[in-house]
């Protein structure tokens, strides 16, 4: 297993934004790792804390009052974890990513704010840069979730697999998890339509032979994808079929799962704009925490 020392979660102290402090605060718990909140004062928005001009240390001063109340009561109803809050004024994606290094945090934890329309197209810029950006596992929690469903034990953990380098760190990853929550792993990869369709262009005859071939390589792929000492654990392998995001999520609603691990490929900036990865479009259906994984060093 992973040895988590420290995890990061930032949160703006609005309601949505706050909802990834239960799970964060699990995730800590378990590992027995330092938790570090971090909530950024944009500069550009300081009017909602009341002046267009304010001394930067003043400001400080009177937000971390308000946001250590606010994290304190939500933390009570949380696992036990120590816990301390960090505070910074600027950009939110270059100060969260500077706290992440400075802390050698091994987690970093947020939600998505509610969104609709192109907001809701393009994630958010914060998180997609953040995506895009951290060096370590990001979980990202969509502010829809119910807070109930947040704060129940994480029993069940599906890892997406499409046999690419980015998928070797979110097996180990959702292989921690599991371990860490005594929860039930399954491995699922999906034949996306491209595939389909020549399948579909065979002969009927070969159709059916080759449809079970193929799903059995992948069962045994699936089988090599977990570490070796690893493989005589229980877990559950699935072939899905059809778009990977939407299937994905089908088959975590079907079967109650609790959170999804998969690895973040790596994208032209307009291409992860406009396209989007598998992650980014399941993290916009906004129903589970997806934890969004970076390939693997080769030290790892």
């Amino acid at each position: 297993m992973f040895k988590l020392s420290a995890v990061v979660c930032a949160t703006d102290l609005s309601e949505s934004s706050n909802k990834a402090l239960p799970l964060a605060a699990k995730m800590a718990a378990r590992h027995g790792a330092r938790l570090i909140v971090a909530h950024i004062i944009d500069l550009p928005a300081v009017t909602p804390y009341g002046e267009t001009m304010v001394d930067p240390q003043e400001l400080r001063d009177r937000v971390e009052q308000s946001a250590r109340a606010q994290v304190m009561d939500i933390l009570t109803r949380c696992e036990t974890v120590d816990w301390e809050l960090r505070l910074a004024i600027g950009y939110p994606a270059k100060e969260i990513l500077q706290i992440v290094t400075d802390s050698r945090a091994d987690l970093m934890v947020a939600a998505t704010h509610t969104r609709s329309g192109l907001e809701r197209l393009l994630l958010g810029s914060v998180s997609r840069k953040l995506m895009h950006s951290l060096s370590v596992p990001f979980l990202i929690v969509p502010g829809d979730i119910p807070l109930e469903q947040l704060e129940r034990n994480i029993d069940s953990v599906l890892i997406a697999c499409d046999f690419s380098p980015d998928s070797a760190g979110a097996v180990r990853w959702g292989l921690d998890f599991a371990q860490a929550f005594g929860a039930r792993l399954t491995l699922a990869t999906v034949i996306e339509p491209g595939q389909l369709t020549q399948i579909l262009k065979l002969d009927p005859q070969k159709e059916r032979g080759l449809a079970a071939d193929l799903q059995d390589e992948l069962r045994r792929k699936l089988q090599e994808t977990m570490p070796e000492p690893h493989r005589d654990q229980p877990f559950e392998s699935v072939i899905l079929a059809g778009h990977p995001h939407e299937e994905l999520n089908k088959y975590a609603i079907l079967n109650h799962i609790d959170l999804i691990v998969m690895g973040v490929h790596g994208r032209g900036l307009i291409e992860s704009i406009l396209v989007g990865s598998t992650t980014d479009r399941l993290i916009r259906l906004g129903q589970f925490p997806v934890m969004a994984v970076r390939p693997l060093s080769p030290e790892q």
